[in-house]
């Protein structure tokens, strides 16, 4: 709930640009319906400048009203070129490219996809849109509107029935900056719990979203059907990324080493506990390196602080995990970079930072001339002595290999890294939920006692330790734990537990030095 507190951003009391927010990627949809500027009709009087709405006394992540009407901001961007005759598309457009996102203040607002597969909505309240048209239509002396029938719809969503959840508010913008940065806090949001929803009410909620993202697909011919089964496909990627890490921690067998008569029998162990060392050898050795970096908050390319955490897997040979992995925790190293010309940012408007409270040890603190070549020692490069595999683990890790791109570290071209592991992608799977959850909730969770988090370092160390503890958990489960009688896409996550995960997987390269045939994969399949 709002409090007293300024908890939202006011453009009238602030250098700034933005509170808090995300934007999606989509396409908008095809034309349907366009808006010809008539020759006779009088523009309504409308002064020629926009003034700031009131305010919305809103708390970051609070949900909207009932009955609110929102449109996508991806389809308001796309107005001038799907709902403006062609005479008049062009004069529109530039009137959009210039005044959009100038000295214009929008109330940013983001609806989760309930399966978790697709970017989150961004949405603006439709009456705020209407409000810019009119602006236009006084600049332009046009009649440019909302359109009419199904078209019309798009732009007027509503949420909230039979319990579901509500756009949830981000924040106030008011430049094409602000947005961008907006969009790097999509993973702040709180989760919206949906496990008070009937299976029916569940269904009915996926429906409808999935109704209002094909309607912002502009690839003809897409079918609802093709999102289902990404959606399916990315679950049991997960599932078997898990196998694959039991597999590197001596949880699970390799295949290659069972005989086929034996081989639906010998997969997992069986009266296996914690107090006993892995029950299976791996085929090979190899280092999980963990990293999670810290950005500045109000430019997220300003690289602050990177957090690695090393465990190799030839120090766990005849060690017991314990219970949840604590005896494999201590074996882990921990190393915490800060870039020298910025260690005086603090992060404290979005998340409280904490770069001097380092709990694992000494922080370094490196030119940022000498970054890279710090991250490269501890992970590895072509003329690392030890060029053994190296499995590549993040949460929510394509955000941290993005920032390790703009350090200067290439994490494509090192040979050893060979696998990536999400720790947001296990959980989801160990969970059976398509809801992304933070570090610290998966930490608590599992119960490990974290505290400190977003210092590099710290969530680093975390991260590798919910890794392993999630990996034991799965192990002493066992793969067939029982369900409920009913959770709404359970049948979607099976993916076959006489499995060992398969081949690892790294991200696309960039495409700037990939082939065409690999920009065609999200994945690749690696070889070892």
């Amino acid at each position: 709930m709002a409090s007293d507190a300024r908890t939202y951003w006011d453009p009238d009391d602030s250098d700034d640009d933005i509170y808090i927010s995300m934007i999606s990627k989509r396409a908008a949809p095809p034309p349907e319906e366009r808006t010809e500027f008539p020759t006779t009709t009088p523009p309504p009087t409308v002064p020629p400048s926009s003034d700031a709405f009131e305010p919305l006394k809103l708390a970051f992540g609070e949900m909207s009203e009932k009955g609110t009407f929102f449109a996508p901001f991806k389809l308001v961007k796309k107005y001038p070129h799907t709902y403006v005759g062609k005479s008049n598309s062009r004069q529109v457009a530039e009137f959009f490219k210039e005044t959009l996102l100038k000295d214009r203040v929008w109330d940013f607002f983001s609806q989760y996809d309930p399966t978790g597969g697709r970017d989150p909505l961004l949405l603006v309240p439709t009456a705020q849109f209407e409000r810019y048209l009119d602006v236009a239509n006084n600049q332009l002396n046009g009649n440019l509107s909302i359109p009419q029938g199904r078209s019309g719809e798009r732009f007027s969503l509503t949420f909230g029935e039979w319990d579901t959840p509500r756009p949830r508010f981000l924040g106030r913008a008011n430049s094409a900056s602000a947005v961008d940065a907006l969009r790097a806090r999509m993973h702040t949001l709180p989760a919206d719990d949906l496990s008070n929803l009937t299976p029916a009410c569940y269904q009915m909620y996926c429906d409808k979203m999935d109704q209002i993202y094909g309607s912002l697909n502009a690839a003809k011919g897409k079918k609802k059907e093709g999102a289902r089964k990404k959606r399916i496909q990315r679950q049991k990627d997960n599932g078997r990324m898990l196998k694959r890490v039991q597999r590197y921690l001596g949880l699970r067998q390799t295949i290659s080493h069972l005989s086929s008569h034996i081989l639906f029998e010998g997969l997992v162990p069986t009266n296996w506990d914690v107090s006993k060392p892995a029950p299976f050898s791996p085929r090979e050795s190899v280092r999980f390196v963990c990293v999670d970096v810290e950005a500045y908050e109000k430019e997220t390319r300003v690289v602050t602080e990177i957090g690695l955490a090393v465990l190799d897997t030839e120090d766990l040979i005849d060690i017991c995990p314990g219970e949840g992995g604590e005896n494999w925790f201590s074996l882990v190293q921990a190393h915490h970079l800060r870039i020298k010309e910025r260690c005086y940012i603090v992060n404290s408007e979005f998340v409280q930072g904490c770069p001097e409270a380092f709990n694992f040890g000494n922080s370094q603190i490196v030119p940022v001339k000498n970054i890279s070549e710090a991250v490269s020692r501890i992970i590895g490069n072509k003329e690392s002595g030890d060029q053994r595999p190296v499995i590549l683990v993040g949460h929510d890790i394509k955000h941290d290999l993005e920032y390790l791109k703009w350090i200067g570290y290439n994490y494509w071209r090192v040979p050893q890294i060979v696998d990536e592991v999400d720790t947001r992608g296990m959980f989801q799977r160990l969970e059976r939920s398509s809801n992304g959850r933070g570090l610290a909730t998966i930490c608590g969770e599992l119960g490990i006692l974290g505290h400190n988090y977003h210092n590099a370092g710290n969530d680093a160390v975390y991260t590798l330790q919910a890794m392993i503890a999630m990996a034991i958990k799965r192990t002493v489960e066992g793969s067939d734990r029982k369900e409920g009688s009913f959770t709404p896409g359970t049948d979607e996550w099976t993916d076959g537990d006489m499995d060992d995960g398969g081949c690892p997987k790294r991200s696309a390269p960039p495409v700037e030095h990939e082939s065409t045939s690999q920009s065609n994969s999200e994945y690749q399949d690696v070889q070892w």
